[in-house]
């Protein structure tokens, strides 16, 4: 009689076990039939912004020209960081020039000529603190630079003043330099 109870309960053990090792083997089961299903969709579509080749992160040097072509770095230790992006109305035809507060604190939305990869703007509007900001013969050229590890990539160029630098818009610092490649090396 007291074997009875041992087997019953023994069968009682067995069914459980059986019946996680079922829900396990389902569960894997579904994962792997998820993991398989997600694979095989499409990737979207992306649009690239109206401003495609003059967008990006730059390594830029800050000169004032001292005498005629003679031209001394403000930043005696070469380059610093400047950022160029699309507007949120992304038309192309404004970009932000953006230095991130690594030389005068100025971001502003400067016209852009998609066509000639030109970028201008009389007293713009600094959003970085109430300023103004002119920039002139700003021009990005595609291929022409060089990274300062020697890597070919693209260039940019600009001249730009301040209403709020001792005499306004007396002093115009020419900032030129290239895009980052994304090498190490090659960050400042």
């Amino acid at each position: 009689m007291e074997l009875l109870p041992v087997l019953l309960l023994n069968c009682n053990n067995i069914k459980r076990f059986k019946m996680r090792h079922k829900n396990l083997f389902i569960g894997v089961l579904l994962l792997i039939c998820g993991f398989f299903t997600s694979c095989e969709m499409e990737d979207p579509d992306v649009e690239l912004t109206s401003v495609k080749q003059a967008a990006g992160q730059w390594n830029v040097t800050y000169k004032v020209e001292t005498s005629p072509g003679v031209f001394e770095d403000i930043f005696h230790a070469g380059y610093t960081h400047l950022s160029t992006y699309n507007t949120a109305a992304n038309t192309g035809e404004q970009i932000w020039v953006d230095d991130e507060g690594n030389f005068w604190d100025y971001k502003v939305k400067a016209s852009f000529d998609p066509s000639n990869l030109t970028l201008s703007g009389s007293e713009l509007e600094n959003t970085s603190y109430e300023s103004k900001v002119t920039i002139t013969d700003g021009k990005i050229i595609l291929g022409e630079g060089r990274s300062k590890t020697g890597v070919q990539t693209d260039s940019i160029y600009f001249r730009v003043s301040f209403d709020d630098d001792e005499e306004p818009y007396g002093t115009i610092y020419h900032v030129s330099g290239h895009r980052v490649t994304g090498f190490v090396e090659d960050e400042f």
